[in-house]
């Protein structure tokens, strides 16, 4: 955590400002090209017009000395001043207007879209790491944060074109205000570094806190976790662990704003004073008659000119330095390669269901000591139904995620009809393989024909076959009493869309796998919220609807395995027994008293 806090380094900021343009650039062109360049010439624009005053002060000066009425003279400086306004006021703002907006609106969507395709292609395992949920939770809320970015970049452009035009003027009269201006600047961007670091190294240091407040604060905003939450009286509970960090933690954060502002106060009035020095010397000039009036007037402007842009070069560098420290984050994430690289041999679909073996697996999770599985060996046939069972924390669901290569063994062999899996492409083993996890997915902004249809969205939708599997997963029935059927949305939070009951959910998830109807089919409790009746049914289905299939079957309800080829019984990641249901009741050891346990507990 220590590194991620630290100050960026020259490098490492030139890198970040490198990224966020070229994002942009490849983004939007035409749109970044234009907002820079009208920028700088909306920014010149006061000078421009400070320079036509001048004249024009000067001419009714020399007017009002010779008595002259003939306002002729001034006919071509307020047809300036008219052109002026019409293109520079008018078209120069519209256009950076224009191209600000647009790509304020265009990166809302694409950034989104960059963040979601880079962590699909980093994978699960890097997703599951501590440290690289921080970063991505921080990147979710800074990574907007990069339209600021490139704000302040073509700011920082801007007012170093305005500070050398209005410095070659401020020059002219006196010369040596320049670099007093240009030192003070600098002085004042040191203790505003070290306020931006120390505003960010507050922000990441409770990152992990942070995430926890928010994770409090959504239950209480989720109206599901809120029944238990509202029935079992855990509201102030929650609602104290929320406040209680925000509470410290935004007291942290006021503590270096008001310290900032308060340095930034007493440099500011350092830099007016020399400024009010700066008019003196003009003023002088005009009383010793070594300028006009006019000539007072544009380089007051100038003058001014040169402190705010000195100002607010000073204030985009912070700007942009504390951008560039939060967008590190961003460049990190990005520059991250999957954690499990993907292979190179290429598979077709399988005709024949695959063979997987596992050959002397040992397994820890990432940052973790201690193994799961240790000299793991054990083989399904290919078209061999095999139940898994064990208590909680026996190993079952990271057998899984090694099979679907969501990790990689830490030693051993997960092999695939005799091959490597690591060896495969990543791609073309998923095409053969469906996984319906415990904590499956429910697409609530999808149709019930989309959800189900996300299962295989790789061709046209079929909506018989989509059917079909509905029928198989006992959900057809509900969704024929839906208003809208297939059609219909499956979130209240939509107009005429529904709620679903959560074994409503849980069957189009199952009919979302029929739907797949993949060589190896992997269940992972599927059935977990669904009523008996239901799941006597849909188990009924799934033996005889993958007759030419690979089927691995995790459930801790006996009904549900007993019919399978062969129960494997799991404890502390060691196989313990294996075999039919009639065969592990001969043996009369751990399932079978947990198989009669279980069938009590049904009697009674």
């Amino acid at each position: 955590m220590a590194t991620e806090s630290q100050r960026l380094t020259q490098k490492e900021f030139l890198k970040v400002i490198r990224w966020v343009f070229g994002i942009y650039l490849r983004m939007a062109p035409g749109k970044t090209i234009m907002m820079i360049v009208m920028r700088a010439l909306r920014d010149l624009r006061g000078l421009f017009y400070a320079w036509i005053t001048a004249i024009v002060i000067d001419e009714l000066v020399l007017m009002t000395q010779s008595g002259s009425k003939d306002l002729s003279i001034l006919v071509p400086y307020l047809v300036m001043i008219f052109l002026y306004y019409i293109f520079v006021e008018g078209l120069v703002n519209n256009f950076y207007r224009y191209s600000s907006r647009s790509l304020r609106k265009i990166s809302q969507s694409e950034l989104e879209k960059l963040l979601y395709q880079q962590l699909n292609r980093l994978g699960i395992q890097n997703l599951e790491n501590p440290e690289t949920v921080n970063r991505i939770q921080r990147s979710q809320q800074w990574i907007y944060n990069t339209y600021d970015l490139l704000e302040e970049m073509v700011s920082f452009v801007s007012e170093i074109v305005r500070a050398i035009a209005s410095g070659f003027i401020v020059f002219s009269f006196f010369p040596l205000l320049i670099p007093v201006l240009v030192v003070l600047t600098l002085i004042k961007y040191i203790p505003d570094r070290h306020y931006i670091k120390q505003d960010f190294q507050w922000q990441v240091g409770n990152s992990e806190d942070r995430r926890k407040a928010r994770e409090a604060a959504y239950v209480l905003e989720n109206p599901q976790s809120l029944q238990e939450i509202s029935i079992v009286g855990a509201y102030k509970f929650m609602d104290k662990k929320y406040s209680d960090f925000y509470s410290w933690y935004n007291a942290g954060m006021l503590r270096i704003f008001r310290n900032r502002e308060l340095t930034g106060f007493f440099l500011n009035a350092l830099d007016t004073a020399v400024s009010v020095v700066g008019y003196g010397i003009i003023f002088n000039n005009l009383l010793w008659a070594k300028t006009t009036l006019g000539g007072v007037t544009f380089q007051v402007r100038a003058l001014d000119t040169f402190s705010s842009s000195m100002q607010d070069i000073l204030s985009s560098l912070s700007f942009m330095s504390e951008f560039a420290i939060k967008t590190n984050d961003l460049v990190i994430l990005f520059e991250m390669e999957p954690a499990v690289s993907d292979g190179k041999i290429k598979l077709p679909r399988f005709i024949k269901p695959p063979e997987v073996e596992f050959e002397h697996v040992s397994f820890k999770y990432p940052n973790a000591e201690k193994y799961v599985f240790k000299d793991l060996s054990f083989k399904i046939n290919s078209g061999e139904k095999v139940a898994l069972v064990g208590h909680n924390g026996a190993g079952k669901t990271t057998l899984i995620k090694l099979i679907a290569r969501i990790y990689q063994v830490t030693e051993g062999r997960v092999l695939i009809n005799g091959i490597n899996i690591n060896d495969l492409s990543i791609n073309d083993w998923y095409k053969n393989l469906g996984v319906l996890f415990q904590d499956f997915n429910a697409y609530s902004y999808l149709t019930v024909e989309e959800n189900i249809f996300a299962g295989k969205p790789t061709k046209k939708i079929n909506r018989a076959k989509i059917v079909e599997a509905a029928k198989r997963a006992d959900a057809h029935q509900f969704i024929s009493e839906y208003t809208n059927t297939y059609d219909q949305l499956l979130s209240e939070k939509y107009e005429g869309g529904i709620r679903p009951s959560t074994g409503q959910q849980q069957k189009l998830a199952i009919a979302r796998f029929f739907y797949r109807d993949a060589p190896l089919a992997i269940f992972d409790e599927p059935t977990a919220a669904i009523d008996a009746v239901s799941e006597y049914k849909i188990f009924n289905k799934i033996y005889r609807f993958f007759t030419n299939k690979t089927v691995i079957i995790i459930s801790h309800r006996f009904s549900t395995v007993r019919n399978a080829d062969r129960i494997i019984v799991l404890d502390k990641g060691k196989i313990i027994e294996e075999g039919s249901h009639g065969q592990l009741q001969e043996m009369d050891g751990v399932y079978n008293a947990a198989f009669r346990l279980q069938a009590e507990g049904y009697r009674d």
